[in-house]
């Protein structure tokens, strides 16, 4: 019985999340801060079209596949999209990072970028 709690107990601490793990904190290398800024370009592009051709030509937030974009895929990141049409929300999160960083955004145009609460992780600077 002792033996299975050190097991369980010794899974527990490496599966954790540890600083080190993180692709996008403090020591963050060149070709993650990279990638993670192509990302928030790509956000940023989100927003913009949004505004230019959402809203003030079609009247209403439209799906991103409609939108004209540099570019509708960032490598490594995946996004999630939705819109009614009143709204819309995107969150962009880097699936190749262990503690799952993220962009999110939506129709007001303030630009959000995080971790899961589980992560000790110091904010990234641009």
């Amino acid at each position: 019985m002792r033996a299975t709690w050190m097991f369980v107990l010794l899974a527990v601490v490496y599966s954790a999340p540890s600083f080190g793990q993180c692709l996008h904190g403090p020591s963050e290398d060149s070709s993650q801060k990279a990638r993670r800024q192509t990302a928030l370009r790509f956000v940023r592009a989100v927003n913009t079209a949004e505004a230019n051709e959402g809203m003030r030509k079609a009247k209403k937030y439209l799906p991103t596949e409609t939108l004209t974009l540099e570019t509708r895929e960032v490598e490594g990141f995946e996004a999630q999209f939705t819109t009614d049409g009143k709204t819309y929300s995107l969150i962009l999160k880097d699936k190749t990072d262990p503690c799952g960083f993220a962009f999110s955004t939506n129709q007001v145009g303030v630009i959000f970028q995080g971790y899961p609460i589980d992560y000790e992780v110091q904010p990234v600077k641009k």
